[in-house]
């Protein structure tokens, strides 16, 4: 466990070229982050051994691609990750958002700023911990979903193990139904902040749409909310859950 009193949080940076990475750990070291580095997979198990706030990664990596390292983490760790990368198209951007990356900055951006969101990141997780102390399954529609394991279970025998942001934007959906949610707050649920024409929160939704499917009259479980947001628009039970699905 990572000492109470300590103030000063520290990034792991996924990064192989020196030069790159000098100038990441300078500044983000001047910035009162300590700056713990990697330059290949090996060295990132490694280092987030020592349990590092965030972590900066760069997908241009000579041993293996970034978003194989990003599809890794993830299956194993909740820590945020932002990509810092030179592939800054929009669809590099969505694809690293929905494999699970909390943030993505070109590097031709202000350092300024990347220190700044990763500021904000770090905050944010901090600030909304994930706490599951009740095994309560979840029941609507056709679908049950079982916090503690993260998985989706169908009346017709489907099995769906959710990633991070499925699961945590279908449990804030679930924790408050017929009530319109913003886009900040589902981005503040990811633990990311919004920015503008930001479509990260749209995305997952038209994933979550896709992977839930229609109710039984036809329509869908998350309704679009004036241009502003969406609701979940079904009956939510939750009971205390024992029973096995195989």
């Amino acid at each position: 466990m990572r000492n109470q009193e300590q103030t000063r949080h520290s990034a792991l940076i996924i990064e192989g070229d020196p030069s790159s990475r000098s100038i990441l750990g300078s500044s983000f070291n001047a910035a009162g982050i300590d700056p713990i580095y990697a330059r290949n997979s090996a060295e990132m198990w490694r280092q987030l051994a020592n349990e590092p706030d965030v972590v900066i990664l760069d997908l241009c990596q000579k041993d293996t691609k970034g978003l194989d390292l990003l599809r890794q983490i993830r299956l194993k760790s909740d820590i945020p990750v932002v990509i810092h990368s030179s592939h800054s198209s929009d669809i590099d951007r969505i694809i690293g958002i929905e494999m699970g990356a909390d943030d993505y900055l070109p590097k031709s951006c202000n350092l300024r700023e990347l220190i700044a969101r990763t500021r904000r990141l770090i905050k944010r997780t901090q600030s909304f911990p994930r706490l599951h102390s009740e095994h309560r399954k979840i029941h609507f529609g056709q679908w049950t979903l079982d916090p503690l394991a993260q998985e989706l279970y169908g009346a017709n025998g489907q099995r769906k193990q959710l990633s991070r942001y499925p699961f945590e934007i279908l449990s804030a959906f679930l924790a408050n139904p017929f009530e319109p949610l913003s886009r900040v707050f589902l981005s503040d649920v990811l633990k990311r902040s919004h920015q503008p024409c930001d479509r990260v929160v749209d995305v997952h939704i038209s994933n979550m749409r896709r992977l839930l499917g229609k109710q039984a009259d036809g329509s869908s479980f998350i309704k679009s909310w004036r241009s502003q947001g969406y609701m979940f628009v079904a009956e939510v039970e939750a009971r205390q859950g024992t029973t096995n699905h195989h």
